[in-house]
């Protein structure tokens, strides 16, 4: 009896081709996850790489010809400071005082601020010529002259920026509330509320495609406005491509998602990339460099160009790693680019960096602390940390 049942255990088997279950004969696999750090990769990559002009996270403008750097102090700041360029003037706050610099002869006016001991600026921008300032308890002020004054108190607590369109003003509440302001009378009408995902908050830019703006509420928050009218879409295009990619998930994002050839390109901290059609589910390429983004660029020809704590990579619009810069520098902050350069800023100062010849050139000493951003105006570059802003110079 036991020799007739192994025999009919035998037949079940073969009939199967050795698997118990059913397979798919057409099934290929979509999406695959690229390891980049391999000594094979490293030995054929490409020393010379013109990858044309950077277009995110903030456009450059490709004349900016800086031989020798100086770092000059403009003025001292906090890790609250908001900055903003208009015309001439350099607009900055510090605790309750607003300066107005003068860029030319760094003249300076301050208006003094009523603010509570919770409250404090998170944005300026200018409407009608006149210089606006939002607090984190949405009070709306305005410079005009040289008068400071309350437009309008919306008792709405906000820790975001703002989006800021050309007539109307998208203010996102702690609680996940959207409001739509329109600047040419100061009226508020909530427009949606936000599905809430775990993530810590960070300064977002606001992209956009043909159809849509692309904002971080948080690291894990994507939201999507509609270009012609501002409502808000709940496509969870993040939670879509969770669902779909090969990686781990993405859950703490870089900077909002941009747009290139109608791909979203996702950055996660983590390491890893993603480039997806929200319209088409269709992800073209994905990679996990195993390493935490700390910065990035991306050029007009589509080169995706990566700062980590280890290295400098550059990869192609169609995922491969054509270019990989092994620095020693500690604490790295940011990268950015003048023409062919790419400088790389540590908490000790500035490297210009030749990726060609894979050395440095040379090394500008300043001690940066804190969180750093990048302004590029005209033919000049601004860098705020946390206790000061500075201005390149020849």
């Amino acid at each position: 009896m036991k020799t007739i049942k192994f025999l009919i255990l035998l037949l079940a088997l073969s009939s199967c081709n050795k698997y118990l279950g059913t397979v798919d004969p057409d099934y290929v696999p979509n999406n695959e996850t690229t390891e980049i750090f391999s000594d094979q990769k490293s030995e054929n990559l490409n020393s010379e790489v013109d990858f044309g002009d950077i277009i995110f996270p903030k456009i450059i403008n490709p004349s900016l010809n800086i031989n020798n750097l100086q770092i000059e102090n403009i003025i001292n700041t906090n890790k609250n400071s908001i900055v903003h360029f208009v015309n001439e003037k350099i607009i900055i706050s510090k605790d309750k005082t607003i300066y107005l610099i003068d860029k030319n002869n760094r003249n300076k006016s301050e208006f003094k601020l009523n603010l509570k001991n919770d409250e404090k600026t998170i944005s300026i921008f200018e409407f009608n010529e006149d210089i606006h300032i939002l607090t984190n308890r949405s009070r709306l002020l305005v410079i005009d002259g040289k008068n400071i004054s309350e437009v309008k108190d919306y008792n709405i607590f906000s820790n975001t920026s703002p989006i800021i369109l050309d007539k109307n003003l998208i203010l996102l509440s702690v609680f996940g509330d959207i409001y739509d302001i329109k600047l040419d009378n100061y009226s508020i009408s909530k427009k949606d509320n936000i599905i809430l995902n775990p993530g810590i908050s960070t300064k977002s830019n606001t992209f956009e495609d043909k159809l849509n703006l692309y904002y971080l509420f948080n690291t894990g928050t994507l939201l999507t406005f509609n270009k012609n009218n501002y409502d808000y879409y709940k496509n969870y295009i993040l939670e879509d491509l969770n669902i779909l990619t090969s990686l781990e998930g993405f859950k703490e994002l870089v900077d909002t998602p941009f747009s290139y050839s109608e791909y979203l390109y996702f950055l996660d901290r983590s390491g890893k990339i993603a480039v997806y059609n929200p319209i088409s589910s269709d992800i073209l390429w994905e990679v996990d460099i195993n390493e935490n983004i700390l910065s990035y660029l991306f050029s007009n020809d589509g080169y995706l160009i990566l700062l980590t704590f280890n290295k400098i990579l550059i990869i192609s619009e169609n995922g491969n790693i054509i270019n990989a810069y092994s620095h020693n520098k500690e604490s790295p902050k940011t990268i950015f680019n003048i023409q062919e350069n790419i400088y790389l800023i540590s908490d000790k100062g500035i490297s210009k960096l030749n990726l060609k010849d894979k050395k440095e050139e040379s090394f500008y000493k300043n001690k940066f602390t804190g969180n750093l951003e990048i302004f590029f105006q005209d033919l000049n570059i601004y860098f705020k940390d946390e206790k000061s802003l500075f201005k390149l110079s020849e």
